[in-house]
């Protein structure tokens, strides 16, 4: 409870909450320019075929301001936007921030069921041999030679090709509607 009172009677946190208060609105203001810049560059596209180059390079630049503005009002960034720093640039492009370390995705788990945290790589298992017919040599031939290892005592191991899967009907006649009564058999 201690800290609740130092952080009321703080005067950063009631700063804070006076440009994030400002900064909401201005957020409503960018959105509404945003707007009436889409409805333009639509009317342009319409009538020449293409946007029009200064109004794309402002909306840009008014996206960047709203992302800035983002970041600072949901606390992701201390950093206030404009007037506080410079106005973006038309031709400014938002760049992702490097991953902190190796990702890696186990294909086991579904991405959407459980978030995967960043980990060491692991040294992957050595896969079993695949099982394949075995053709034996004919005797007195010269042993078979496998390029990954070398010769190999009268046995040559070729890989399975699974099967592709088969399409079925669910009519016995392609031509049948279901839920069509039976017209008896067509000619």
């Amino acid at each position: 409870m201690n800290a609740f009172k130092d952080n009321i009677t703080d005067p950063e946190f009631w700063l804070r909450l006076l440009y994030t208060l400002l900064f909401a609105v201005a957020w409503q203001v960018v959105e509404l320019l945003l707007g009436v810049i889409l409805v333009v560059q639509i009317l342009f596209r319409l009538f020449t075929g293409k946007p029009q180059a200064d109004l794309a390079g402002l909306g840009n630049s008014l996206s960047q301001y709203a992302w800035q503005m983002g970041r600072y009002v949901t606390g992701a960034s201390d950093l206030k936007p404009w007037p506080f720093i410079e106005w973006p640039a038309a031709d400014a492009e938002w760049q992702p921030r490097p991953a902190e370390g190796p990702v890696v995705v186990d294909p086991a788990v579904s991405p959407a069921m459980e978030p995967v945290a960043p980990t060491a790589p692991v040294a992957p298992e050595p896969a079993a041999a695949p099982v394949a017919p075995v053709v034996a040599a004919e005797p007195g031939a010269a042993p078979a030679q496998s390029p990954a290892t070398g010769p190999v005592d009268a046995l040559e191991i070729e890989p399975v090709q699974p099967e592709p899967p088969t399409l079925q009907t669910l009519a016995d006649d392609v031509n049948d509607v279901p839920g069509t009564p039976d017209d008896g058999p067509r000619s």
